[in-house]
């Protein structure tokens, strides 16, 4: 068993993160490097006009390069009935963000000997289609062959009205609305998966022997000081917020354990900012399991510019994940080789999905400003 020397590594590996986080606090209260107004206006500029062409009621946005400078503003409105302004404290549901926890959650079981990464579904449950067949890591890394499909037409009528999504939903609700409990593909491609994560979620409950919420309370929130950043267990959103709009309509008020470990999760922009780092750089586990963590799968035409890993995005160096569901749109990106993070929060995804994609060509547009050339043409 290497459950010892695992744990002690992850702990040890935590207890440098605080001291290294110390540190960075002090040589911040002693001043740093200041973005050029040129440079903050074209941020400002960027963020603007993806704002105005998808009409977006209000966004938060974050860039921070220790060598360059920091950026970090709320724009618009948090609550257009009342005409509340976007502040960058205010909480958003974070959308599939949320998988990046999940992952982390699972490699934290897995350094403390738990599970192993190619054990078999089948071992914690076999009540899954094809569970002898699909290991832990294909469910990361999203190969396992479980699909987002809609067999039984219980999503499409459930999001007819996402004004009023209060169902509470069991995990396994979740995985058989997505599946109807058939074997869709066998094991191998690559192909994103909700309902594959959702299932993760299951499994770090059978083997924790906890809840998903508590568990990530006990294991990353509170470790890395994430205050404001929790699995909700209801509808609504505690404390200062901004409301989340599908078209014109508030749809803040939902219940998201629809979307479980696969998207329910809530934080804020300075939470994701230390997060992002966290969670690339593996500060709550072993140099092996973030070794593993940071064991890519090429996406077939992209190959060596977009890949996925055992819970991190791979995008042309930057490492990451994107996140929207009804009402919000959500992007984190850490950047290695210059130690920089870019947040983008926006709080309106529509059901005709006109705006989807806001925050990601935000996030991008951002990138390339402080960045010129890294990503491709295209979202130039």
């Amino acid at each position: 068993m290497r459950v010892a020397r695992t744990h002690m590594s992850r702990q040890r590996g935590l207890w440098m993160g605080i001291v290294l986080s110390v540190l960075v606090m002090a040589a911040a209260s002693c001043g740093g490097p200041s973005f050029s107004r040129e440079t903050t206006t074209a941020l400002d500029r960027e963020l603007d006009t993806v704002m105005a062409s998808n009409k977006m009621p209000g966004a938060i946005a974050g860039v921070w390069i220790p060598s360059q400078g920091t950026w970090f503003v709320a724009k618009g409105e948090a609550d257009v009935q009342a005409g509340m302004p976007m502040k960058t404290s205010d909480k958003f549901r974070i959308a599939s963000v949320t998988k990046t926890f999940t992952a982390t959650m699972v490699l934290i079981l897995a350094d403390d000997g738990r599970l192993s990464l190619d054990d078999k579904l089948s071992e914690y449950l076999p009540e899954i289609a094809n569970a002898e067949n699909i290991t832990i890591r294909r469910l990361l890394n999203h190969t396992s062959g479980i699909r987002d499909e809609d067999p039984t037409g219980a999503w499409a009528e459930y999001f007819a009205h996402t004004d009023r999504m209060l169902k509470r939903w069991t995990p396994m609700e979740v995985y058989q609305a997505y599946t109807g409990s058939q074997v869709q593909e066998e094991p191998g491609e690559w192909e994103y998966s909700n309902a594959g994560y959702v299932v993760l979620g299951m499994v770090i409950e059978k083997v924790s022997g906890t809840s998903v919420p508590d568990f990530c309370e006990a294991e990353i929130a509170r470790p890395l000081g994430l205050e404001d950043t929790y699995f909700p267990e209801g509808p609504e959103i505690t404390g200062e917020y901004a409301h989340g709009y599908d078209g014109s309509t508030d749809v803040t008020r939902m219940d998201m354990s629809w979307d479980f470990t696969a998207g329910a999760m809530i934080s804020t922009a300075s939470d994701l900012k230390v997060w992002s780092k966290s969670f690339v750089t593996g500060e709550l586990l072993s140099p092996e399991m973030l070794e593993q963590q940071n064991t890519f799968v090429e996406l077939p035409g992209r190959e060596g510019k977009v890949k996925e890993g055992l819970g991190p995005e791979y995008l042309y160096g930057w490492l990451g994940h994107a996140g929207a569901n009804i009402g919000y749109q959500c992007e984190m990106w850490y950047y290695p080789e210059e130690d920089a993070t870019i947040v983008v929060m926006m709080n309106k995804l529509s059901s005709d999905e006109s705006d989807l994609g806001a925050a990601t060509k935000a996030w991008m547009q951002l990138a390339d400003t402080v960045f010129p050339g890294i990503l491709p043409a295209p979202h130039r």
